[in-house]
């Protein structure tokens, strides 16, 4: 429970990585661009995605409301679903919930969840419900069992809802998927507190996934390789500098340029699980890996 409260804490009081710059090789410093508090709304598109923008949910109990968004949001992207409780595209899907609480009975009360899925256009695509029982100390916390077990069991029903409604692919004759297309490896990110090393490079390989690139297993051939480090320092008693630093390199270890991303957050906010903040972090980063990977040309025959 109290990784579940830090969990919260830090996603509502993050300030959100901003503007990602592609620097050349070896050119300058990175930059400190952070005069607001969002990212500029052109890096919030992901040209082909289907992300699923999660609006507060309603209703009783209060506890679980507060909570439930941002874990349907972690549950939806653990299904390669992009989705966030905190940013939102032109394009995006809106997620709307509300919950009912039922008579508790022997200390055990059945919550149910209402969901209803929006297209950017506003049009309906469907509706869901979810009931899970769980006892009411839980709701009334808020604890992390019962909020997780009713995110899963949501994200489950509204899952199905947004790859429905994807138009099907088109068919096609190329043997190899990847034929044409950039490949890119992304390595493992270095120097992450919590559990952001894991997170962060599954969120650019999706990030990056839904721009038409070819992201290629540990030992497959590949045409660029993306890693990233992240370093923090103290500066103050109560704050932090991170900086997240990612490399774009041809195979041979050419460096085509770096991106760069930094600010200053709370002591100790990104501690634990990332969740969507890490999804925020590499939408963020993607515009400047595009030019890199842009930069870098086309792939090279094999």
């Amino acid at each position: 429970m109290a990784g579940r409260r830090l969990r919260d804490s830090k996603r509502s009081r993050l300030a959100v990585f901003l503007t990602a710059a592609a620097l050349l090789a070896g050119c300058q410093p990175l930059p400190h661009p952070f005069a607001d508090d969002r990212p500029p709304a052109e890096l919030l598109k992901i040209r082909d995605s289907a992300g699923i923008s999660v609006a507060p949910i309603t209703g009783q109990p209060t506890a679980a409301t507060g909570k439930l968004a941002g874990a349907v949001a972690n549950a939806l992207l653990q299904r390669d679903i992009p989705a966030s409780d905190k940013t939102a595209s032109l394009g995006s899907y809106l997620l709307y919930g509300r919950l009912a609480q039922s008579l508790a009975q022997h200390g055990s009360a059945t919550v149910t969840a209402y969901w209803r899925l929006y297209k950017p256009n506003g049009k309906t695509v469907g509706e869901r419900k979810v009931d899970v029982a769980a006892p009411v100390k839980e709701w009334e916390a808020g604890a992390g069992p019962a909020i997780e077990r009713l995110a899963t069991a949501s994200a489950d029903a509204i899952a199905p809802l947004i790859e429905d409604d994807m138009p099907a692919p088109v068919a096609t004759a190329v043997a190899d998927k990847n034929e044409g297309r950039i490949r890119i490896a992304v390595d493992p990110v270095s120097g992450a507190p919590g559990d952001g090393d894991k997170s962060l490079a599954a969120a650019v390989k999706t990030v990056l996934q839904r721009q038409d690139l070819a992201i290629v297993d540990a030992g497959q051939k590949a045409d660029l390789t993306i890693d990233g480090k992240v370093s923090i320092t103290p500066v103050k008693p109560d704050k932090q500098h991170v900086k997240i630093t990612w490399r774009v390199r041809r195979t041979d270890g050419a460096e085509i340029g770096t991106v760069g991303q930094e600010n200053d957050v709370p002591s100790g906010m990104l501690e634990g699980p990332w969740g969507d903040i890490a999804y925020t972090v590499a939408l963020a980063a993607s515009d400047g890996l595009m030019q890199l990977v842009a930069r870098a040309g086309p792939p090279r025959k094999s």
